[in-house]
């Protein structure tokens, strides 16, 4: 399933650098479709070492405290486009 942004571009909101390759995404769900909130979004780099445990992958909780977001997205970026790998809820 591909993620449709306004924006396409991704900061890490730890790191702040731009995610070019895989992150986390954290998102609602509305009738079926995600509505992902990128300025929570976390690089791999940091949801593996400083937000997870080390070597582990985040929760949702973990990167944010208050709800909307229902689900963490794992998410992979090639060609301009945003593909959902994984979910957690």
């Amino acid at each position: 399933m591909y993620l449709n942004l306004a924006q396409h571009l991704l900061n890490c909101s730890v790191c702040s650098q731009e995610i070019t390759d895989v992150g986390y995404l954290p998102a609602t769900v509305n009738e079926n479709e995600y509505e992902p909130h990128p300025q929570n979004a976390v690089c791999d780099v940091c949801g593996f070492n400083k937000i997870g445990m080390v070597g582990c992958a985040p929760e949702l909780t973990d990167i944010v405290d208050n709800k909307p977001q229902k689900t963490l997205l794992y998410i992979r970026i090639e060609d301009d486009e945003i593909s959902v790998i994984s979910e957690k809820e």
